[in-house]
């Protein structure tokens, strides 16, 4: 791990008290936003005081395998459209007379030099219990490639799950592993000279973990500043 790769002792802490139990968390902040598990205030690391400006990147967040392990599943949340604490974990997809149940609370995360296998349990009556794998080959440390990542155009599994709902579990994959990196951009990189969070701007993975690049975010991705102004 290079060290500017290090993990900030603030993200340790915050990422163990993430193997609490989902009624522990139901129960302390049932009023709370789900993303309060990426909350910023709760782990971001001291920052100097110049503002981050548009475009302007600060120091790497690594993510190692073991905490990935436990964020993904908040993420899937997140992505399945889970904003509040909640013991859910599982959807139930429906397209005509086709069901899937997905099971966010089990979704597990693999990770290579330039890859990320995100394994979706799912399930039907025609099928029982089964996972599909999602493959995304993304940046590696030798070869940045931003947040750019190609999968296959049919991920792994039951041919009858993945003729039907092949795509939608691969959309599924990558809002998750989107919201994991923005998250966490947000969260430890902190906000920009206007107020909004920052965002992943490159995603890296290794034997070690994932590497993700906050940045501060352009004008079109966020409020601008401008002022609008009424014509009589």
């Amino acid at each position: 791990m290079a060290a500017d790769e290090t993990i900030h002792p603030a993200f340790q802490a915050w990422a163990k008290q993430q193997t609490r139990s989902a009624a522990t968390l139901a129960a302390d902040r049932a009023s709370d936003d789900i993303s309060d598990e990426f909350r910023p205030d709760r782990f971001r690391p001291e920052r100097s005081k110049t503002e981050i400006e548009s475009g302007e990147t600060t120091e790497p967040v690594h993510l190692d395998p073991d905490s990935a392990s436990r964020l993904i599943v908040a993420a899937a949340r997140l992505a399945a459209g889970f904003f509040r604490p909640t013991q859910r974990s599982v959807v139930v997809w429906i397209e005509g007379d086709s069901e899937l149940a997905v099971e966010i609370g089990g979704v597990r995360i693999d990770i290579g030099d330039g890859r990320v296998d995100l394994l979706l349990p799912v399930r039907c009556d025609q099928t029982g219990a089964a996972d599909v794998v999602v493959t995304f080959a993304v940046g590696a440390s030798q070869r940045p490639a931003g947040l750019y990542a190609s999968t296959l155009r049919r991920p792994t599994g039951p041919k009858l799950i993945i003729d039907t709902w092949g795509d939608a579990l691969v959309a599924f994959a990558w809002k998750t592993l989107l919201e994991l990196a923005s998250q966490l951009a947000g969260a430890i990189g902190g906000k920009d000279g206007r107020g909004n969070l920052l965002v992943p701007a490159e995603l890296r993975a290794s034997r070690e973990g994932l590497t993700i690049l906050p940045m501060g975010r352009f004008r079109f991705a966020g409020s601008s500043g401008l002022k609008s102004r009424t014509v009589t």
